[in-house]
This record gives structure tokens, sequence and C-alpha cells, in this order.
């Protein structure tokens, strides 16, 4: 870090920048540009790594915010993906969809006067470089327990419950009933704000760490809730809130109404390739 406690008022806050417009016209991907590794460094040199971390302390995960803006600042990137994963399943995805105004840099010390260290978007620069570069979480030193168990559903929730098993030595076996992983992740969240191809590699790395799924599946259709009772150790359930609210409005229910959820699952079916005959 900069020996200049007063970066922050030589730096101010930098957000990175939209795409053209008429690439946002054209193409539906995620609307903001990456940061680069100048751009990063520099705003994570902003941080005062306050001694009580309010960052740290609103993040739901406790997440080890000035640590890994360190080790982001010094070009320490495998170290700040491990460090970011010691906290979150899923730090890359985070650094794009959370509400950081209101949680991290809602809370940051810089915020009202100086604008927040861009926390979000740093996050996600850690993870998504540490990925390119060939990082991949180590589970060398983790024994086998034997013990097998079968999380109902890929969302969030599951894919926590997974990672946080085969890193104890616990083999997880994750059944959903989509053809990818992520829940309302991948078929809830458009691709402007969070591209499809994000859930699609870290599927690619949950599988390298040993994680089984099986899509396609759902439990009570394909697969009994009482063979997998007796078939595992334990069961987790995690199947995700895909009820919609309903408004109480009139004419809710006429023709040409669609709810919200069925509507942005079967859009994003179509954009990535899967037939009614992929479920």
């Amino acid at each position: 870090m900069s020996q200049n406690v007063y970066q922050f008022i030589d730096l101010q806050r930098v957000d990175p920048p939209k795409k053209p417009l008429k690439i946002r016209k054209i193409e539906f991907v995620e609307i903001y540009e990456p940061f680069s590794e100048g751009q990063a460094k520099a705003q994570a040199d902003r941080c005062l790594s306050c001694g009580n971390p309010y960052c740290e302390w609103k993040c739901p995960v406790h997440n080890y915010i000035p640590n890994w803006l360190k080790l982001a600042n010094e070009g320490r990137i495998f170290e700040a993906a491990e460090l970011s994963h010691q906290t979150n399943t899923l730090p890359e995805v985070c650094g794009r969809v959370c509400p950081q105004d209101r949680l991290c840099e809602g809370s940051c010390t810089l915020n009202d006067e100086f604008g927040a260290v861009t926390i979000g978007n740093i996050e996600r620069y850690i993870n998504d470089k540490a990925f390119e570069m060939g990082w991949r979480p180590d589970l060398s030193d983790v024994k086998p327990t034997g013990k097998t168990v079968a999380i109902i559903g890929a969302g969030p929730a599951g894919l926590a419950c997974a990672d946080v098993l085969t890193r104890n030595g616990v083999k997880a076996v994750v059944f959903d009933r989509h053809p990818e992983i992520g829940g309302l992740l991948t078929f809830g969240i458009p691709a402007f704000k969070l591209e499809k191809e994000v859930m699609t590699r870290r599927r690619e790395i949950f599988t390298g760490m040993g994680i089984e799924f099986k899509l396609n599946t759902e439990v009570g259709r394909d697969v009994q809730l009482d063979d997998l009772l007796k078939e595992y150790d334990a069961v987790f359930l995690g199947v995700g809130t895909y009820q919609s609210m309903r408004g109480g409005l009139d004419n809710e229910d006429a023709p040409g109404v669609y709810d919200a959820l069925p509507f942005l699952i079967a859009n994003t079916k179509q954009i990535m390739g899967f037939g009614e005959n992929r479920r």
C-alpha cells in the first residue's frame, strides 16, 4: 500500500466505465468494463486499513476486505483470491451483484466525504484475474472422510454447502432440476448484470474440486427423497425461493400477463440453448 495515508484525497473514487452505447444496444452482456490492473491497484490503495473495518463488519459473510485490498494493491492476486475464498464461495459473483452501496461500500469510512473504496469491482477483478491466470482452490491437504452428502438445489445455498463440505473431506453430490448450476444467479439475473459464462466457469471449478453435479434431475420425479436419505449420510435442502409475489392487481391473470420468474427462466434457457427436452 502507499505510504501516503492521504492517498484517498489525491485519488478520487473511480468506477469502471460502461461499455459504449452502440455495444449495449446490440449485445446483452455485462454493461461495465472490468478494472485494469493499474485501476484496481490504484483504487485498492485508497483503503485506510481501518483498525475496526466497518466494511468487513457490514458484509454479510464478513469478508477480509482490507486484507485482500492490500494484496490486490501489491499485485499478489493468487493470495488475494485465496483469502477472498476463505469467507465466500462465489466472490466473483458477489463482486458483480451484491448491493455494495448498502453494505461494505455504504459503511466505508470514506463514503460520505470522499467516495467509498470500490470494493465490489476490486473483488470482481481479483477473482476474474486469478481464474484467468490459472488459480484454482488448493485441496491438496484435504483428507477424505468417506462421507457423502446429497445436496438438493444448485443455487447459492447448495453451492456454498458443497464447497464447505468438499473443503472438509466430504463428498458432495448436487441435484438440480435445471440444466446449469446457479439457481436464480443463472436463471433469474439477466446477463447485462451477470453473464452466464461466470457460472459456467464456476461449475468447471467446482467439478475440478470433486463436486459432482446431477443436473436436469428433479427430486420427486427423477429421484426420490427417500432413496437419497437411504443412500447418503445426509441430505441438504437448498431448494430456493421460486414463488413470485403477487401484486394484488386487477387482471393479473389476464392473457398476456406473465410472472417475472417464469419469463426470466424461459428467456435464459433460450439464450443458453437449452430446449424443452433439457427442461
